[in-house]
C-alpha cells in the first residue's frame, strides 16, 4: 500500500514547485497565512496556505490576480466558470483573481500535489489565451 500525503509543510510545496521548474520564495499574506510568491510563463502566482498548522497544512490554495481595463470581467468570470473546471474566477474592482483549492482530506498519493502544479499552470495558461483573445476584440490591452 502507498503511503498517503495528509498535510503538507510550506518547505514541501516550495520543494514541489522547484522541482516543476518554477521559483519559490516565502511571501506574505494578508492575515497573516503562510504563502509562496512563484510565477508560470511570466505570471505571477501565490501558494497561499490554508486550514492547519505551520508544518502541517490540509489544504492550500493557488491564485493569480489580473490587473484589466477595458475587458468585461463579470463575463469573463461567468464564461470561465461555465467552461473550465478546477480552478474558478472572479472579479472586484477591475481585478480578475483566479482560484484553485488543493484538498488532500482523508490523503492522496505523493505525486498529487505536483500533478496539481501541473494543472495549475495549464490553467494559467489557458487563462492567458482567454485574457488575450478577449482583449483583441475589444482593442484593450491583456
Amino acid at each position: 500500500m502507498t503511503d498517503l500525503v495528509r498535510t503538507v509543510s510550506l518547505d514541501d510545496l516550495a520543494n514541489v514547485l522547484q522541482l516543476k521548474g518554477f521559483r519559490a520564495q516565502p511571501a506574505e499574506w494578508p492575515g497573516g497565512r503562510e504563502a509562496l510568491l512563484s510565477a508560470a510563463g511570466g505570471v505571477t502566482f501565490n501558494i497561499v496556505t490554508g486550514n492547519g498548522s505551520p508544518g502541517a497544512y490540509g489544504d492550500f490554495t493557488f491564485f493569480a490576480g489580473f490587473r484589466l481595463e477595458g475587458l468585461p470581467i463579470a463575463d469573463i468570470c461567468a464564461k470561465w466558470n461555465m467552461e473550465r473546471r478546477f480552478a474558478r474566477a472572479h472579479g472586484r474592482d477591475g481585478m480578475l483573481n483566479l482560484e484553485m483549492d488543493v484538498l488532500l482530506g482523508t490523503g492522496v498519493g505523493r505525486d498529487y500535489v505536483a500533478a496539481m502544479a501541473d494543472v495549475w499552470n495549464q490553467l494559467l495558461n489557458e487563462l492567458l489565451i482567454t485574457l488575450r483573445a478577449e482583449a483583441a476584440k475589444t482593442g484593450a490591452e491583456a
